[in-house]
């Protein structure tokens, strides 16, 4: 990662150790695909500094930065990013991770949001979009007035559709992020 890269990231998603703590499917591929070849290695590091490069100038963009509390629409609603509760006697009311959990199935490879330390976005690449899928993203919209959702092209990859959801109150238009280069 270019040192300017590795900087603007580890600003926009916090740092752990050395590196920015990078969303699942945007880390470094591991050392061991060298093994199956250095051009392989190298056409796969390349992509995903490439994507890297993607999410980082689209959450530039907005002024987003990274929250690890994020979980489901509901965390949009709130002035502070926290999870949903999760008590043993009622379980937990997250429409990801609770149950029943009906926005499991948009949310795949979910990142959360927070513009100016408040929730703001949930971005999503799912592999599939399907009908239930769409009723989910609607039913947000029309629960609360405040929420939209965009669907395109997004940094993941791999054939997946990025959805975008988010407070039009904190971030009035925003866009799904537009690959760089083809992937896999």
């Amino acid at each position: 990662m270019t040192p300017d890269l590795h900087d603007r990231a580890a600003a926009v998603l916090g740092q752990s150790d050395c590196d920015a703590r990078w969303p699942y499917g945007l880390e470094y591929p591991p050392l061991s695909l060298r093994r199956k070849g250095r051009e392989a290695y190298e056409r796969r590091m390349s992509e995903t500094k490439a994507r890297q490069e993607v999410m980082v100038a689209w959450a530039e963009r907005y002024g987003l930065r990274l929250s690890p509390a994020g979980c489901c629409p509901l965390w949009l609603g709130r002035d502070g990013s926290k999870r949903c509760p999760f008590s043993a006697e009622r379980g937990s009311r997250c429409t990801r991770y609770g149950s029943p959990h009906p926005d499991s199935g948009w949310m795949d490879h979910a990142v959360a949001w927070l513009k100016d330390s408040r929730p703001a976005v949930i971005t999503a690449a799912p592999y599939d979009v399907d009908p239930k899928d769409e009723q989910r993203l609607a039913y947000w919209e029309r629960a609360d007035s405040r929420l939209r959702a965009a669907r395109g092209a997004g940094w993941y990859g791999f054939g997946t559709t990025q959805i975008v959801l988010w407070r039009s109150d904190r971030v009035t238009e925003i866009r799904p992020a537009e690959p760089l280069v083809s992937t896999p």
